[in-house]
């Protein structure tokens, strides 16, 4: 008896001495701040169903105009045998709009959403990635009614994020299609380096209405699982170029040619596991930087590098792409205190102190392993920039700690009082709502129609000696769309001298004398 009392003690000791030593390992390292704005969380009546048996770890969600009124809705997707829903923020609370969407067809999952409006009368239609394909949602006086589009995509195929962008400056919409393997055929997520995974998409508008897959003619059909991609011009010569993160590769970037075939953009990318990716202007030099999450050290490297050769470089960490011009990138994420960070989903880049500069939302949290109850938690990261470049953790200051299984952070103002809210998307669990309270900077808003031919616009706005950049970009994230209002900092400046307007188009409007708290309308006639 003594002796297995002993043998019990040590397994129990060597367990404790194991959990401590994964724990450390898996800590993040990571400057704080207790310098942040402050939020109130406020009820939202969703709680996302996942059936991980026979359905993917995703869910979308978008920012969107419903009603046309200006102002936010918010569109949060349903798992399997589960209704999406869309709340109206009304008389300080989270409101579900009744019978906003028909049905789904059981069993099906909505995986990831993007806005647009495709008619011009100022409300949002929703392009919604399911299980069953990709689905238009027509918005019919308020009310969604939705409808699978006749896309041919491959039956191993299950759509994940949809991508808008307008690549060929028509006026039209175009949407690239992130596609992974259906459920059933998933062998493993630590595939690198054989053909596996499904296929994704690119779709250009016809004018007679439709879309016509030329992902062959623009050069982008291959066979790898991919997350999450976005359009943004990422050289300043008014045409969209694609970003793309793959799930066990790289992350892939392509230069809009003016006409198919897009060009390859070299990036500093080794094989990794880029998911989410945040696009904004880091450093205010008019150029667009990106933000990929990444698997951090949640989990042993070993367990992670799959069928990678021992010379084969690897890299877990978060990835901050700074575009140093003529598009070329170099990973600034250690040097900016943005590299190790906990398993990651979604990454949006927001002005959430309005200060002038980026921060980086992130959602957090591993959802498949069995061992998770011994896996650390993370909080979801608010990780505000400071003077100096850097960025330093904020989330526990801010009241905004999510330990559920984050898939993205949602951005929108709701409250309409020109501060950025936040919600988070979770997977299997409740959806989470912050109104942001302050103290923060002054801001303007600039609202422009969420048209094809407005996406890619370009706002220069300068105050006194500082400048700020921005850039109407949509799907920052994972399955997700934030809000087309553009919030920009403006510090302790009282108005913004000049805000400058730029469509692809080459329209522009000056706005001078600029009020802070003015929110900036523009329907792009001269």
């Amino acid at each position: 008896m003594k002796r297995a009392g002993a043998l019990l003690a040590l397994f129990l000791l060597l367990l404790t001495a194991g959990v401590l030593a994964l724990r450390r390992a898996q800590s993040e390292t990571l400057a704080e701040t207790d310098v942040a704005p402050h939020f109130e969380a406020i009820e939202l009546d969703f709680t996302h169903v996942a059936d991980l048996d026979h359905s993917l770890p995703f869910a979308g969600a978008a920012a969107f105009d419903l009603d046309g009124d200006g102002h936010d809705e918010l569109f949060l997707g349903g798992g399997r045998g589960q209704e999406d829903a869309i709340f109206a923020f009304r008389a300080g609370r989270f409101e579900r709009i009744a019978n906003a969407t028909e049905s789904k067809p059981a069993p099906d999952a909505t995986h990831g959403a993007a806005a647009i409006d495709l008619d011009g009368d100022r409300r949002d239609e929703l392009l919604l990635a399911r299980e069953s394909g990709v689905w238009l949602c027509a918005n019919r006086d308020r009310a969604l009614d939705c409808a699978r589009l006749d896309l041919d995509l491959d039956a191993d195929v299950t759509p994940l994020s949809i991508a808008l962008g307008d690549i060929n400056r028509d006026g039209l919409i175009d949407f690239y299609v992130s596609g992974y393997v259906s459920r059933r055929l998933v062998e493993g997520e630590t595939v690198f380096r054989r053909p596996y995974g499904g296929y994704s998409y690119f779709f250009v508008g016809q004018t007679g209405g439709g879309w016509r897959d030329e992902t062959e003619a623009y050069g982008l059909r291959r066979r790898h699982n991919t997350f999450a991609a976005l359009f943004a011009d990422l050289d300043n010569d008014a045409d969209a170029d694609l970003v793309i993160a793959q799930d066990t590769g790289r992350v892939e970037m392509y230069e809009n040619m003016g006409a198919p075939p897009m060009r390859a953009i070299a990036n500093p990318s080794v094989y990794s596991y880029p998911m989410g990716i945040a696009a904004g202007d880091v450093d205010n030099d008019g150029l667009i930087d990106l933000y990929f999450s990444n698997v951090g050290h949640t989990l042993p490297e070993w367990m992670l590098r799959g069928d990678l050769r021992a010379e084969d470089p690897f890299n877990p960490d978060y990835m901050l792409f700074h575009n140093e011009g003529r598009l070329a990138f170099a990973d600034r994420a250690a040097e900016r205190g943005l590299a190790r960070l906990g398993f990651g989903w979604g990454v949006v880049f927001a002005d959430m102190d309005l200060d002038g500069r980026q921060d980086a939302l992130a959602a957090q949290n591993y959802a498949r392993l069995p061992l998770n109850p011994l896996m650390l938690r993370y909080p979801g990261k608010l990780m505000l920039q400071q003077a100096d470049g850097g960025f330093a953790s904020a989330e526990r200051a801010a009241g905004i700690e999510n330990y559920h299984f984050g898939l993205s952070p949602i951005v929108a103002d709701f409250d309409g009082d020109l501060r950025p809210d936040l919600v988070w998307l979770n997977l299997n669990g409740p959806a989470r709502a912050f109104l942001n309270r302050g103290p923060t900077g002054a801001a303007i808003g600039v609202r422009l129609p969420n048209r094809a031919f407005m996406l890619g616009a370009r706002i220069a706005v300068r105050a006194g000696d500082t400048h700020r950049f921005a850039q109407v970009i949509a799907n920052q994230g994972l399955g997700a769309d934030q809000s087309r209002t553009q919030i920009i900092g403006l510090g302790a400046a009282e108005r913004a001298d000049e805000v400058v307007v730029t469509l692809s188009n080459g329209a522009e409007r000056r706005f001078e004398n600029v009020a802070a708290g003015a929110v900036l309308r523009w329907d792009g006639t001269p």
